[in-house]
């Protein structure tokens, strides 16, 4: 059980498959290739090979009643803040018996979530607003800041969670990758301006719905090259052609993770492309339950 990622709001019939995934960076990252461990106050020992996931063993006797925070691993990227997208690894285990409950890596990636914001448990936004990209960190949660008396999935009632957070890379509201307008684009399009990099704005007037769903380019990215097949973070805006108004952005907020796969014709589409390429996806009435959407994806990169 992840610690409560809650996925991006937007209503469950979109084909917008927003999803908690992480971007998995070398810049700004640093960690001991030892196969050594550290154990702060708490007693704990976590390994320190953060290439690697992390080696969780936990004392016998009662935690404590406080929120836990140690660094075990110190990085020397930019600094967590409140209202980032937060890119980590992590495992997760029960304190009274040392057992796995959930692992970013047992999935084989990592997870993208808002931080400082209540998207998760609130000792995750306690405790990792104001570290640094590249750290290790351990949390010891008591379940007033963790699931409470009720507990959830695996995890019981009353439970104190040891959460090991390995910090890959942090986005703000304001992070945004330039590019080359597309010129020669047809005609009939819903009219989207605004500089590459900055929020996009649509405008649906003129505009047919589409017939068919499908994705179209509308500014060639000049960062590193994309992935299609992988997690992107990206920004969106998404406008119903039946009522021409815009039904949410990201922009302004953290941008979220995204999969190619969701969205009609978006790996097409970005196949070749670079991070700050930007996307006008159509969906058609038929893929929507009759009401026609335009959306505008800026991807600022892939894992």
């Amino acid at each position: 059980m992840s610690p409560r990622v809650r996925q991006f709001g937007v209503p469950p019939r979109l084909l917008l498959a927003l999803s908690a995934a992480l971007i998995l960076l070398a810049t700004g990252c640093s960690g001991d290739d030892s196969a050594s461990a550290n154990s702060g106050e708490s007693g704990i020992e976590v390994s320190t090979d953060t290439a690697s996931a992390p080696e969780i063993t936990v004392p016998e006797g009662d935690p404590s009643s406080d929120l836990v925070v140690e660094t075990v691993v110190q990085g020397d990227g930019d600094e967590v803040m409140a209202g980032d997208l937060l890119l980590a690894d992590y495992a997760g285990v029960l304190y009274d018996s040392g057992e796995e409950f959930d692992s970013s890596w047992s999935r084989g990636e990592p997870a993208a979530f808002g931080i400082g914001t209540g998207a998760v448990i609130q000792g995750w936004d306690d405790g990792l607003v104001g570290q640094q990209v590249g750290d290790r960190v351990l949390l010891v949660v008591p379940p007033d800041l963790a699931y409470g008396d009720e507990g959830t999935g695996a995890i019981p009632g009353g439970s104190t969670l040891v959460f090991v957070v390995d910090i890959r890379d942090t986005f703000s509201a304001a992070d945004a990758v330039g590019g080359t307008p597309v010129t020669d684009l047809d005609a009939g399009l819903p009219e989207v301006t605004g500089e590459p990099g900055q929020e996009p704005t649509i405008s649906l007037e003129g505009s047919q719905p589409p017939e068919e769903s499908t994705s179209i380019v509308l500014v060639e990215g000049s960062g590193e090259p994309l992935d299609v097949e992988a997690t992107l973070v990206a920004h969106a805006v998404q406008a119903s052609f039946t009522t021409g108004e815009v039904l949410f952005s990201t922009w302004g907020d953290a941008p979220v993770g995204l999969q190619a796969a969701g969205l009609p014709g978006m790996a097409e589409a970005l196949d070749g492309a670079g991070a700050g390429t930007r996307v006008l996806t159509l969906i058609s009435a038929d893929d929507n339950e009759g009401d026609p959407l335009a959306i505008v994806v800026d991807v600022l990169a892939s894992y």
